[in-house]
């Protein structure tokens, strides 16, 4: 059982900063600030800094933003993994320059992305099961306003389901006032190939929209396969009245992906850092493997590590209005109703005894052990409705004091499932990859299922938050939020086998979770440069909703609930062309979470390795040295450490296990890291040149393996052309990552207990990359 632990959720998957043309399609510049419950008290109308990678805050706590200035500025399809390295606390690790795979993630002062809020314009994106955020579904770059990254706490307001270590949100920039055409093609290195066009319809009547079509794609840089993303986007603006809106918000995600494989250091050691799933199949004998043979015969272990099975397909969308209404002078409301909707897998490969049937199709055998054994491709397939609605009410009270209520509530349903295709035993091509027809099926016609999971999730959230300013230079908030998380889960292993005796088990639970959540903050300006604050908070999240049943099953008991308190102190300094923003933080944290997989069924166990202390330090700043040019860095410091030993109880299979990890630094948390960029811009000419230091960082909770320190340089440069008839600001633009085209490993994938016992494995940092850009407005 231990071999096989990790941190983070392990369900199997879909489950840098650089140049284009800028896109200058934003709102207005008259248009007011949008303040909502999308935004929390971030305003993406606020001066923005080192060409958008920093912007004037004033709240009482770290708050860094990224705006389409410096969106713009970035490979045209990058996800926002990429987008937010540069941002002081993030470790962030992309498999793929072009940004179209979810091969990707991060850590934010050492919490995981999974234990990180995510919301898309107030929409919460993350799994509602296991809080996995998947990067590639949030719609394309040059459609953001904004990016919000809060390094320590969700704001009481944000939808968050498990947010126990931030929140990111994005928000999508305004329909214009006058109708324009924007265009971008991008073509670079692995046959990458970018179209993009989004359509602002201008004012017709009280009502602007905007909706935008592209298509992506680039081929895998090592391996084979490809990545494949279609998408729709559209936002349109009712404007009823100088005090009321309604905003509606419609994202559509189509992709059609292949894995990359993440490689432990020996892998890497042995055959390099290209080294991926197999382009080679062998060929099955007849009659199949025989069961004793599997993962020892050669030919079993080339079929298994095809890289025609390892395939991401996914499709979902998103949709939400946005209300904004006032009641007279002092009352306003902020209400959004949303519905999600995914439906794809990721796929791996397996054998299955199969046997052959009257009708000529093969049929799985009752007894999964028996003789006859053939590759399949096995596809873990969530299947996912989630509405929601999100309402905040704000009531000035007069003498400077502001009161926010609200609820937010939430009912999701997933059914999750593996099944099965079958394999053509002399080539390797699977009949189906969607999951969706051409299934293996037993004797009974039953679809072969690994297991089959329904989870209805119930979230309710009341806030209640007070702002109070008694003078220019005092700033005090103070508030709670109620949280309750209630799971009902009803799982089935091995559904509809012939045999149920022997094979099927299944288990139905309900589980409630609820905590108070406060929060304080303070701010003092003592003078126009100078600002310091400090705020207290705390957080928290329900388990997986798998926990109940993969605990169950090895006889572990059921994992608690992750939380932690979290304080902040910083200083905000601007003079002159300076502007610098530090924190130093302290969380701690009850019940991490650690996930093992259980190797025979690929399902979920759940343990708590106990309290861990995050503290550190954060830093970013601007110069402006005049006449185009600007210098930006951030520099973070983490110390997350595990508090206690870890007891692993015995379970049916194995014994008790003592683990020494008191005083060890929590895995994929490097100590320092450090980003520099320099920028300059004038007479239409643009230039980038950025680096990012990252420490080593260890694999394992014993801290006897870690990946060396990496340095990434990446280069941009863009140029705006004269206007030529209906053609707006053409322009032409190169990126270029990782100039010094170094190979490295980063961020653990998959971190275990002891690299002596299961070896972790890490996301692989892709090789020199270039990218070339076309664009214009028209009309």
């Amino acid at each position: 059982m231990s071999a096989a632990l990790i941190l983070g959720t392990c369900s199997i998957a879909h489950a840098g900063n650089n140049a284009q043309a800028p896109d200058t399609t934003s709102s207005d510049a008259h248009d007011k600030t949008h303040k909502s419950t999308t935004l929390s008290s971030i305003s993406v109308n606020a001066q923005t800094l080192a060409g958008g990678l920093m912007a004037v805050q004033d709240q009482p706590k770290q708050v860094s933003t990224i705006t389409a200035q410096a969106i713009a500025e970035v490979p045209i399809t990058a996800d926002y993994t990429q987008m937010i390295n540069s941002a002081p606390g993030v470790n962030s690790a992309s498999s793929d320059g072009f940004g179209l795979t979810d091969a990707s993630s991060y850590t934010i002062r050492g919490f995981n992305a999974s234990e990180i809020g995510v919301t898309l314009d107030g929409v919460p994106v993350n799994d509602a099961g296991n809080y996995v955020p998947y990067a590639s579904e949030y719609g394309e770059a040059r459609n953001y306003e904004s990016i919000n990254v809060s390094q320590g706490s969700a704001d009481l307001d944000m939808p968050d389901l498990g947010a126990v270590g931030g929140h990111i949100s994005f928000i999508t920039r305004r329909p214009t006032e006058n109708f324009n055409v924007y265009v971008g093609q991008t073509v670079g290195s692995n046959n990458a190939l970018s179209t993009f066009l989004r359509v602002n319809t201008g004012a017709t009547g009280p009502v602007r929209s905007w909706f935008s079509i592209s298509r992506n794609s680039d081929d895998k840089w090592r391996g084979g396969g490809y990545n494949d993303i279609d998408r729709i986007q559209a936002k349109s603006v009712w404007t009823i009245n100088d005090n009321d809106s309604i905003t509606a918000n419609f994202n559509l995600n189509r992709e059609h992906n292949y894995f990359y494989m993440p490689l432990t250091k020996a892998q890497a050691a042995q055959h390099g850092y290209s080294y991926d799933y197999g382009t080679t199949w062998t060929p099955t004998p007849a009659g199949g493997f025989p069961a004793s043979s599997l993962y020892s015969d050669p030919a079993t272990l080339t079929q298994v590590n095809y890289f025609r099975l390892f395939q991401n397909p996914f499709k979902s969308w998103v949709t939400s209005l946005d209300g904004e209404f006032k009641f007279g002078s002092n009352l306003s409301l902020s209400v959004i109703p949303y519905f999600q909707f995914g439906d794809g897998n990721g796929s791996f490969g397996g054998f299955l005894p199969l046997q052959a049937s009257a009708n000529g199709r093969p049929v799985v055998q009752a007894n999964q052990f028996a003789d006859g054994q053939y590759a399949t491709l096995e596809a873990y397939r969530p299947i996912t409705y989630r509405p929601g609605i999100n309402a905040k009410f704000t009531l000035e009270l007069g003498l400077d004091d502001t009161l926010d209520w609200g609820i937010w509530y939430e009912r999701s349903r997933q059914l999750e499932y593996i099944d099965a295709s079958y394999v053509d035993p002399q080539t390797g091509i699977p009949d189906s990859v969607w999951g969706d027809k051409k299934l293996l099926a037993y004797s009974n016609g039953q679809i072969w299922k690994n297991y089959s999971e329904y989870d209805l999730t119930t979230v309710k959230k009341v806030f209640v938050e007070d702002t109070w300013t008694p003078t220019e230079a005092w700033t005090f908030n103070a508030g709670v939020a109620y949280l309750h998380t209630d799971r009902n889960n009803q799982f089935v292993l091995f559904p509809g086998n012939p045999d149920p005796a022997d094979w099927t088990s299944s288990q139905n639970s309900d589980n409630r979770y609820h905590r108070f959540l406060p929060a304080l903050g303070a701010s003092w300006k003592l003078d126009d440069n100078n600002q310091l604050y400090y705020s207290l908070t705390r957080t928290f999240r329900a388990p997986p909703d798998a926990a109940t049943y993969g605990n169950s099953r090895l006889g572990l008991p059921a994992p608690l609930p992750e939380s932690a308190w979290s304080n902040e102190i910083g200083w905000r300094f601007t003079h002159g062309p300076l502007t610098l923003h530090t924190d130093a933080y302290l969380a701690n944290m009850g019940n991490r979470t650690a996930v093992g997989l259980d190797p025979n069924t690929f399902i979920n166990y759940y343990i708590n390795a106990g309290r861990v202390r995050m503290a550190g330090l954060n830093a970013e700043g601007n110069l402006d040295l005049g006449h185009g040019f600007t210098l930006y860095s951030s520099y973070t410091y983490t110390q997350a450490k595990v508090e206690q030993d870890l007891n692993l109880p015995a379970t049916a299979d194995t014994a008790a296990t003592f683990y020494a990890t008191k005083g060890k630094q929590f895995p994929g948390t490097p100590r320092n890291m450090a980003y520099l960029g320099a920028r300059y811009s004038a007479n239409g000419l643009t230039l980038n040149l950025n680096g990012k230091f990252t420490g080593s960082e260890y694999g394992d909770f014993l801290n006897t393996e870690r990946v060396s320190s990496n340095f990434t340089l990446n280069g941009s440069a863009s140029y705006e052309l004269p206007d030529f008839s209906v053609l707006h600001k053409p322009t032409i633009a190169i990126n270029a990552l990782n100039l010094l085209n170094r190979r490295y490993l980063m961020l653990p994938s998959s971190p275990t207990l002891s690299a002596g016992v299961s070896s972790p494995t890490y996301y692989v940092g892709a090789p020199r990359q270039w990218y070339i850009t076309l664009s214009t407005e028209l009309f």
